[in-house]
């Protein structure tokens, strides 16, 4: 078989369809480093638009869901809506916005866009268009700000009233002293609509969460990744929404990391993973939209700049009041290991590397088939409580998604702690940019010994070797550590 030696890694606010969107800028930092931004920083409800400006149509009821994975969102809205006037071609825009091209980046192409976006039509798909105005880098201040970051929040909503042509206006910040464009298109669909007809729309999509990332020498820097959803774009529809119920489901490792920042005081918690609001006959505003942070800020620090020490790949982690030592301090050994090619070896000691920094092959399985029962034994040189596994559940290598999907990839893990706490990870089929987040719940001793048993897998296609590319320990700190900040 053939194999390849092993990205990394803006609160919008979304106004009325036409609406130029505002990007709120990080603060510029300075030395030696970089800084780069990542996901759809708003998406939004639908919203018609003819040019008089008047629509007959009306939504009768709408059930938006909005799912948290990882480092995604997916989407699902769903409308009844209903023709109170004559026979209609209604045009039905979707409002996106996102990022332009980062001039910073060697990465060539547009900024992310939404993906997967499907609308059916009483469960018939139908046709989408992108309209989109042209990506506009604001003139440069002599502060070095952008003139489009000097428009205050107020300022912005009183110009939620002005009425625009199809295609907006794209508004910039700078970062790093350089200017990224921020885009606001929108999904263009015409649904046909008989008098007095009601229809049923669906739309389904996913979005990257948006977020601020920084960078000098080791230290890094995340911001909040948050998803933003726009309500107030349906106030172009006829009349109030009729009823609405709008779900969250937080469906990564962390629920207790996740806030609803926008609306407040809405949505009702019905357990530590699900939130639900209800409402009728909303005319949804501003103040309606919704921003949620799925990922905290944090920052992270290595835990020395000696040969030794980054050698280790050992770095501090600062979460508000939580305190993280995340580490690769231990000896592995594995059941079976996949034969060298030539040069490459699968040893299991190829774990411990980062990939995002050592380039190099992971540890793969050496049975037959898919690897089923076959595990990886961790002897721990630096026993701490754990807060969490991180791990790369296939063949990671930066740049190229295709190795990933040739191999077989970790579908369920079964974890043992000590050799006496046993609970099993399933882990859904994706490509995750940073390390999956195992939590370890209900054992606080510290942990010397860890197991870790495939159990399930997704497979591969030509090659059926189960991969892993990257184990690291999140080890919990009872109390803040000392760091060295880059210069």
């Amino acid at each position: 078989m053939q194999r390849t030696a092993v990205l990394k890694r803006a609160e919008m606010k979304s106004l009325l369809v036409g609406i130029a969107s505002l990007v709120v800028a990080v603060s510029t930092l300075f030395g030696n480093g970089g800084a780069w931004q990542t996901g759809v920083p708003a998406t939004g409800n639908a919203s018609a638009s003819k040019n008089d400006r008047h629509t007959d149509v009306t939504i009768e009821n709408e059930a938006l869901k909005i799912d948290l994975h990882p480092e995604y969102a997916a989407v699902e809205v769903r409308y009844r809506m209903h023709n109170t006037g004559p026979k209609v071609q209604q045009d039905f825009f979707f409002p996106v916005e996102r990022w332009g091209e980062n001039p910073d980046s060697e990465r060539e192409g547009k900024g992310e866009d939404i993906s997967k976006y499907r609308i059916t039509v009483d469960g018939k798909n139908l046709p989408s268009t992108t309209i989109e105005g042209p990506a506009e880098k604001s003139s440069q201040t002599k502060e070095g700000t952008s003139e489009a970051n000097q428009v205050t929040t107020t300022q912005a909503e009183e110009e939620s009233s002005k009425p625009e042509d199809e295609n907006s206006e794209t508004t910039s910040g700078p970062i790093w002293e350089q200017n990224i464009p921020t885009i606001k298109s929108w999904k263009k669909s015409v649904i046909p609509f008989e008098r007095n007809q009601t229809r049923e729309v669906a739309i389904h999509y996913k979005a990257k969460y948006a977020q601020y990332d920084e960078s000098v020498s080791d230290d890094e820097h995340a911001g909040n990744s948050t998803f933003a959803y726009s309500l107030s774009p349906a106030a172009t529809w006829k009349g109030p929404i009729g009823k609405g119920k709008i779900e969250i489901n937080i469906l990564h490792s962390e629920p207790e990391d996740v806030s609803i920042e926008k609306p407040k005081e809405q949505f009702k918690k019905i357990s530590d993973t699900h939130y639900e609001w209800d409402f009728e006959n909303l005319k949804p505003t501003l103040a309606d939209d919704i921003r949620i942070v799925a990922h905290s800020k944090y920052d992270s620090y290595p835990t020395g700049y000696s040969e030794e020490e980054m050698r280790r790949h050992a770095s501090y982690v600062l979460r508000e009041h939580q305190y993280f030592l995340d580490h690769t301090d231990y000896d592995a050994t594995a059941s079976s290991t996949l034969a060298p090619e030539g040069k490459r070896t699968y040893d299991a000691v190829n774990i411990k590397a980062d990939p995002q920094r050592d380039l190099q092959t992971p540890w793969c399985e050496g049975a037959k088939d898919d690897g089923i029962g076959e595990s990886i034994t961790l002897d721990v040189k630096r026993p701490l409580p754990l807060y969490g596994i991180l791990i790369r559940p296939g063949y990671y290598e930066i740049g190229r998604e295709d190795v990933w999907w040739k191999n077989n990839r970790v579908a369920a893990l079964e974890i043992t702690l000590n050799d006496e706490h046993t609970f099993t990870e399933n882990i859904p089929d994706e490509r995750f940019e940073n390390p999956y987040l195992i939590r370890v719940r209900d054992y606080t001793k510290p942990v010397n010994k860890i197991k870790l048993v495939i159990k399930g897998v997704h497979r591969g296609k030509p090659f059926r070797d189960t991969c892993i590319s990257l184990v690291q320990l999140r080890a919990a700190l009872a109390n803040k550590p000392e760091i060295q900040p880059a210069r």
